[in-house]
């Protein structure tokens, strides 16, 4: 299990002599990962091909600073307590990620896969002036790898249990003639599921994938490289759907009052035709009426021309179009339960199958000046974006068929522009001292059309009379300052301070018109400041990285539960509720004291909690009736932000044993720690996650000509059960959440060329 991620060629990586100069593009210029004054990480394709990473989830057990959550089709990536908690399309993601520089806008896409990659780069803070995309949390870089001057490639198979879990990954890459070059990989993952629906018998959480990237590199002179790459990814299984946790109200049947049995969730209540009614009685299975649905494909073409116009100056245009389609279908309820009128919802025919198909493209361009002038250098850019996002939100007893009127829309849709400007310099004073500065202008444009309705059982369906259709902008300008400090070759000591700042916005369908003269539902832009003192060590044996941070966040984007005076007597509101600030420590340790023994170590420690927030809880039992409305907020202020572990700790050792002519094995192991995560603002203890270790190992055998591969593996060994995100969802008065996969194992078998 290598620990180092390469970004050079081979004969660069034969002449290190610890195999630990990792280069990387964090600041849009190569750079060893020891001389970038950021906080970063940097994974490589042999780290990421042997740990059998292939999405953005696993990466959290390899880079601490990261943590992952889903729900409803959303990924949710927080960096150092920042990340999105909105559920509903329309909110920018806190943590942008990047595909060779250009931003995948929409959080549900950012559950792609990973494949042939050359590294993955994070990138912890506030980022915008080094990139198109501006974001508060920081950043996922995703660097593929390109065609090269020589025939390559590889081709793996891995085969694994107990889910007989297949995955098939090939690349080929070499010169077409002297000026024109291409690569192809493709991908292939089928799995049976993790669970199975009780009610069906079907697998759930299983896989079914398909990926494929082409480049074709044209170098029509020594100045121009023009890079034209296509790339698709489609999934069509029963994955993504929240399972049961417990019910919301516990008690309320057995209580002194019948007016609270209305709150009982609806797996605990009997079906109309008086059959019995029944939760999973695993935690990774589902006993629903109806097996999830999670219908996905993206493909995007992207064109990079860089043009080197001088010995100091280099220009590069970005130009990329990205469409994704999804549609996702899970029930609610998480139980058998059919659905039927029900007392407390008044006419409402109420049940929780809910329909969500997201459809989105979008169009950006960058253009960028990289500017070397001996002891000034760095970048001015210049970036455009233009999206479209149309949702379908049903909630129903008949989603799928659309016969039944009775039911909950809110559909809508999003169209956004935004454009900015942004430069990052740095200036060499002297040879130990540099200064650097960037500061990035943004203007943003969202316009908003809301078809939201509520059916009845006097009239049917009937969108409502007052719907959204209503646009706003913003603009910001966000800052940023550093110095440099380099004693010598072997010591980098920084200081930075920046501002991050993300778009005001609107959740698609969340909340309907309440009278002519309501307020636009648009919220004001999240900000950031940051602060962070670092240094870097490297000579030797030993690399050690060293940031401590602290970092306040205003208006933080939240969606807030709010009574309404009818039937089902509350709303989803999207609100600038929040103040939060965070400090820590990240270290991350290489040391490698000889050519076989490898130590890769990496300790986070995360203080993050709100200093301003108040709210009313979706689990308040008050609130589910015709007094909601006096129900009082509660102050939130010391509660830890979500998915903000205090201490993250990885460690992975590796041994590589020579064999002479018989080639050589590596014994690798991994162990990734994540103290306490809440994964919602009111700290409740049912939707939470308590501290564990996932624990990974491999043995590793390569041929003495290093051409071929067996890499036998095992994840999460314990097979702990993990929670990745819980959500509470007040239509069926249950507790749900996703869960990270269970032990796996398996070979891969490998060879490159």
């Amino acid at each position: 299990m290598p620990s180092a991620a390469f970004a050079q060629d081979e004969e660069q990586a034969e002449q290190a002599e610890y195999g630990n100069d990792i280069i990387v593009t964090a600041q849009k210029r190569e750079q060893s990962l020891s001389d970038v004054s950021l906080s970063v990480s940097a994974i490589g394709a042999d780290q990421l091909a042997e740990n059998n990473i292939v999405n953005i989830e696993a990466l959290q057990n390899l880079a601490p600073s990261i943590s992952f959550g889903n729900d409803f089709n959303f990924a949710k990536l927080f960096i150092r307590g920042i990340g999105l908690s909105s559920s509903l399309p329309g909110v920018d993601p806190s943590v942008a990620l990047h595909v060779d520089g250009v931003v995948v806008s929409l959080a549900q896409a950012q559950l792609g896969s990973l494949f042939d990659l050359e590294r993955v780069e994070v990138l912890r803070g506030p980022q915008g002036t080094l990139y198109g995309r501006n974001a508060t949390g920081g950043a996922v870089n995703l660097i593929t790898a390109k065609p090269t001057a020589y025939l390559d490639g590889y081709a793996r198979l891995t085969v694994g249990g107990p889910d007989l879990n297949v995955l098939a990954e090939s690349a080929v890459g070499g010169p077409i003639s002297d000026n024109v070059r291409a690569r192809l990989a493709v991908q292939r993952l089928v799995r049976h599921g993790y669970g199975i629906n009780e009610y069906t018998g079907h697998d759930i959480d299983d896989a079914n994938q398909w990926s494929v990237r082409g480049h074709l590199e044209f170098l029509p002179s020594e100045n121009v490289d023009i890079l034209l790459t296509g790339e698709y990814h489609s999934e069509d299984d029963r994955s993504l759907a929240i399972k049961f946790r417990e019910v919301s109200f516990p008690g309320v049947l057995d209580d002194s009052n019948p007016a609270n049995d209305g709150l009982s969730a609806l797996g605990q209540r009997s079906n109309a035709n008086g059959s019995p009614v029944a939760f999973a009685s695993n935690p990774r299975n589902l006993n629903t009426n109806f097996d999830p649905i999670n219908d996905r494909e993206q493909w995007a073409l992207t064109g990079a021309i860089t043009i080197d116009a001088s010995d100091e100056v280099t220009i590069k245009s970005l130009t990329s179009y990205r469409k994704f389609d999804a549609i996702f279908f899970h029930d609610f309820d998480m139980s058998s339960y059919l659905g039927y009128p029900l007392a407390q919802t008044g006419p409402f025919q109420t049940s929780a199958n809910h329909w969500q198909p997201v459809f989105e493209n979008q169009f950006s361009q960058e253009l960028q000046a990289n500017l070397d002038f001996g002891s000034l250098y760095g970048l001015i850019g210049g970036f455009y974006l233009d999206e479209h996002i149309r949702v379908e939100n049903h909630i129903g007893y008949d989603v799928l068929q659309n016969t039944d009127p009775f039911r909950v829309q809110f559909d809508g849709t999003l169209d956004v522009k935004a454009w900015a400007l942004f430069a990052n310099f740095t200036y060499d004073l002297s040879d130990q001292f540099a200064v650097k500065a960037g500061g990035r202008y943004s203007s943003e444009k969202r316009h908003l059309a809301n078809q939201a309705g509520i059916g009845t059982a006097a009239a049917g369906f009937a969108l409502d009379a007052l719907q959204w259709d209503d646009s706003k902008s913003w603009d910001d300008f966000s800052p940023s300052l550093g110095v440099e400090f380099r004693p010598n070759d072997d010591l980098l000591i920084y200081g930075n301070w920046s501002r991050g700042f993300k778009s005001g916005t609107a959740e698609i369908g969340s909340t309907r018109k309440l009278s002519p003269t309501q307020p636009l539902p648009f919220v004001n832009p999240e900000k950031v400041e940051a602060f962070e003192l670092g240094t870097k060590i490297s000579g030797g044996t030993i690399d050690l990285n060293l940031a401590a941070y602290y970092q306040t966040l205003k208006d933080g984007q939240f969606s807030l539960t709010r009574p309404i005076p009818a039937p089902p007597f509350f709303t989803s509101t999207l609100t600038n509720a929040a103040q939060s600030e965070a400090y820590g420590v990240d270290v991350e340790l290489l040391w490698r004291p000889t050519s076989e023994f490898t130590l890769n170590a990496m300790v986070g420690y995360l203080h993050s909690e709100f200093t301003k927030f108040f709210s009313k809880d979706p689990l308040d039992p008050a609130l589910f009736g015709p007094g909601g409305a006096a129900v009082q907020d509660s102050d939130l202020s010391g509660n830890a932000t979500r998915m903000s572990p205090k201490w993250s700790v990885n460690l992975n050792p590796n041994y590589e044993l020579d064999l002479g002519q018989t080639g050589s094995l590596a014994f690798g192991t991994n162990f990734a720690y994540r103290s306490k995560q809440y994964h919602t603002e009111f700290n409740d203890e049912r939707l939470s996650q308590n501290g564990y270790v996932m624990w990974d190992a491999n043995i590793l055998y390569t041929s003495p000509d290093r051409d071929w591969t067996a890499n036998f593996f095992m994840k999460n060994i314990l097979d702990k059960l993990v929670w990745a995100g819980s959500f509470s969802v007040s239509t069926s008065r249950t507790i749900g959440g996703t869960l990270m996969p269970p032990r796996t194992y398996g070979m891969t078998f490998g060879y490159k060329f």
